[in-house]
């Protein structure tokens, strides 16, 4: 069963258990693929231990989406944090720099800021 071969060492532990398997603490990835392949499950209901590897996948596509989802609403509240920012620099921020020709402290902090909020208004792939 190909299947098996793609898990992880924690979703092989998972698989084994969910078909009844006894697991070892330190059983190494190996170990616990060869522990399936040779128990009695794998070889006379082959439906079952599909049945365990295509939940255990499920479930990691699931967390995949999740974690994928966390991170955007995270880099969602940093661009309106850096939105809040830059807000609070152009108000607070006094136009004599402007005069001069040339920037001045906040006015660079204000272009990271610009620059920040643009990173992180890309979206992810």
């Amino acid at each position: 069963m190909s299947g098996i071969a793609k898990l992880k060492k924690v979703e092989l532990r998972t698989v084994a258990e969910e078909i009844g398997l006894v697991v070892n603490e330190g059983m190494k990835k190996s170990e616990l693929r060869r522990l399936i392949e040779d128990s009695d499950v794998f070889k006379n209901d082959n439906e079952a231990v599909k049945s365990a590897v295509e939940d255990v996948l499920e479930n990691r596509n699931k967390k995949s989406d999740q974690d994928s989802e966390i991170e955007i609403e995270r880099l969602k509240i940093e661009r309106i944090k850096l939105e809040l920012q830059l807000a609070q620099v152009k108000a607070n921020g006094n136009n004599t720099s402007f005069d001069q020709g040339c920037k001045s402290e906040p006015e660079e902090s204000l272009d990271s800021l610009i620059k920040s909020v643009r990173t992180l208004t890309i979206n992810p792939p």
